[in-house]
């Protein structure tokens, strides 16, 4: 097995420093950070889903990433010292507590697990990133709408309950709808429900209103990627 750093060493610290600061509460489709905002705060998620997204030069919105709780952003941001060019959207109702960012920055540099557990984060984001542009880049639509499925599931799925599945399935944990999809792939969104219809119809996916369910992963998967053919011996 290779070697690698504990997932989150930090986690209970960040909570307890963003802790002593305000709470506040957004509605579903309320936008915290607008494009060229100056930041002058972190937001750390207690509860709810928020999106970064931009908006394309025809008027169509790009899913970029999406924050779950225990999150805090716009942290890459702020370390890298650029302009903001981005939307952070409630996806759904969302809790958060609102810090100074030079008392983050201060805060970070004086707690190295919390560091650490940045560069976890970091770093299993740049890895699905990569293998999702591959989809996205050189994939068909179907390969793109399977890959949005697949590594968003991997990232934000909860075993369905309650079925004859007994948790085999995967529900992913906010509401998805075909529109969304299509912000995420960077497809239309009619493309988008043709493509949702096929994997339903395979069995792969079925999906009601706004709750997406995924009942084979693998399978998703083996949508999402090309395999590479063997090379013949010379």
């Amino acid at each position: 097995m290779i070697a690698s750093l504990p997932k989150d060493p930090g986690s209970q610290q960040l909570r307890k420093f963003f802790g002593q600061y305000p709470v506040l509460t957004f509605k579903a489709g309320e936008v915290i950070i607008r494009p060229d905002d100056e930041v002058h705060f972190v937001y750390y998620i207690e509860s709810g889903y928020l999106s970064q997204q931009v908006v394309s030069e025809n008027g169509e919105d790009f899913i970029l990433n999406i924050y779950r709780p225990g999150s805090y952003f716009p942290i890459s941001l702020i370390l890298h010292g650029v302009k903001n060019e981005c939307s952070y959207e409630a996806l759904t109702k969302l809790v958060v507590r609102k810090a100074p960012v030079r008392e983050v920055l201060n805060f970070m540099q004086k707690n190295p697990a919390v560091m650490q557990e940045l560069l976890v984060r970091l770093a299993s984001g740049l890895n699905s990133m990569a293998s999702k542009t591959e989809a996205l880049v050189f994939g068909t639509a179907s390969r793109k709408v399977a890959a949005t499925l697949y590594f968003t599931a991997q990232r934000f799925g909860k075993p369905a309950t309650g079925d004859k599945l007994n948790g085999q399935a995967t529900i992913i944990d906010f509401p998805l709808t075909h529109k969304r999809i299509a912000a995420m792939t960077g497809i239309t969104r009619e493309t988008t429900s043709i493509e949702m219809a096929k994997l339903k119809k395979q069995g792969i996916v079925t999906y009601k209103g706004k709750q997406v369910k995924i009942f084979d992963m693998q399978t998703l998967y083996d949508t999402c990627f090309c395999q590479v053919p063997e090379r013949k011996p010379t």
